[in-house]
């Protein structure tokens, strides 16, 4: 193992974390799992990241993302999905799948349509634009306040708060205004609709109303539930929308190949997946004593389980694994950008629904899209936990 201090990879090092590719190219090969902090260890081979999501008796998601300042489970209200361990995250999860089966997904397809044509009703052909806040934040945003059931004159002030919150994390305090103020606004939602007959449209008027016979979620469940879903959806999709338009931009054939060919749109959306992971790790707990890649791990040790060096690991996905490939084998390996194992995401196929639409949408109206002249990609500063542009600045 190696000492702290050695570790090639640390994800809470904003100077690791900007440009990470060969630091963590350097961790698979030289120490595939390292010690970037005490008692924390970070994992960067696919292999193992796999094994681990896939063995939740072994490696608990209680306490996912608290490192270092993050609030941890006991001092929620109630625990998030992606912080809870089977039985409970079995029956959570099995409540919550209606809202994100194949068939409700789909019939999200003609509003999500709607609002990219929103966004870029006012776009012109030749103007300039800042398509990562102006459209990547922008969708997202508004489908999860519909998906919800929220009132359209308070999608700004929601909007404003979620993105204060995703700046932070995962070191966000409890205290935190924005955190205030859009919990106690959810949990007023949450109680005009339980004390009002069912109305079937939302995820708030699904929580306060089960379909299936179970009882309702308290207050502080649905809360917390709700709040999941905004910052899980809003960050992570935007930044799945911003990466897939850079590295498309970025070498132009890559756009060029679209414009002559659609068939390519599903194939361009995976590849971003895998090639810039919105979210880059997730979190661990050992619960028993074992060893990965021969490496020691002992109860009470946190691993930092590295999402986007798995995408990038070349024993699974070739020695071209770090390029950007629209002709990239199906099936060649198991991309991590959602997850694996029980705790995939649930909101994976409307974040790609939105990636599909914003991108034949754009590839529609603005043929000649292309970046800015002299854009120079920067990591946002102190962002620790997504992967994305700062910003992308394009002529339409």
């Amino acid at each position: 193992m190696t000492l702290p201090h050695l570790a090639p990879y640390d994800p809470l090092d904003p100077a690791h974390h900007a440009d990470p590719a060969a630091r963590l190219a350097e961790a698979r090969d030289r120490c595939p799992v390292s010690q970037p902090r005490p008692g924390v260890h970070f994992l960067a081979r696919h292999d193992d990241v796999r094994d681990v999501l896939t063995d939740p008796e072994t490696y608990s998601s209680v306490d996912n993302f608290a490192l270092e300042g993050a609030a941890t489970t006991a001092e929620l209200p109630a625990a998030t999905i992606t912080q809870l361990d089977p039985p409970d995250h079995t029956a959570l999860r099995a409540r919550l799948r209606r809202w994100f089966a194949p068939a409700v997904i789909r019939k999200q397809e003609p509003r999500v349509r709607e609002i990219v044509t929103d966004v870029l009703a006012a776009w012109q052909p030749g103007q300039k634009a800042e398509l990562h806040h102006d459209l990547a934040r922008q969708v997202p945003t508004r489908v999860v306040y519909t998906f919800l059931g929220l009132p359209e004159e308070d999608w700004e002030r929601l909007h404003q708060w979620a993105d204060a919150i995703d700046d932070i994390l995962p070191k966000m305090p409890l205290d935190m205004p924005e955190f205030v103020a859009l919990t106690r606004y959810l949990g007023e939602q949450f109680a005009t609709r339980a004390a009002t007959p069912a109305t079937g449209e939302g995820v708030l008027d699904g929580l306060a109303h089960p379909a299936d016979g179970k009882p309702p979620l308290t207050p502080f469940e649905a809360v917390i539930h709700s709040f999941q879903l905004i910052v899980a959806a809003t960050d992570t999709t935007g930044s799945l929308i911003t990466n897939l338009l850079y590295e498309l931009l970025a070498d132009r054939s890559h756009w060029e190949r679209l414009l002559a060919d659609r068939s390519l749109i599903p194939a361009a959306v995976e590849e971003s997946l895998r090639h810039d992971a919105p979210l880059q790790y997730v979190l661990r707990t050992v619960k028993q004593e074992r060893e990965i890649s021969g490496c020691p791990v002992e109860p009470g040790d946190r691993l930092a389980v590295s999402l986007q060096s798995a995408n990038w690991d070349e024993r699974a996905w070739g020695p071209d694994a770090a390029d950007y490939s629209l002709d990239r084998p199906a099936g060649q390996a198991t991309t991590m950008a959602f997850g694996y194992g029980i705790h995939t995401c649930l909101g994976a196929p409307l974040a790609r629904l939105q990636a599909r639409v914003v991108l034949e949408q754009l590839l529609e109206r603005f043929p000649e899209l292309r970046l800015a002249p002299g854009y120079h990609r920067e990591a946002p500063e102190g962002l620790l936990l997504t992967r994305r542009p700062a910003r992308l600045d394009v002529v339409l």
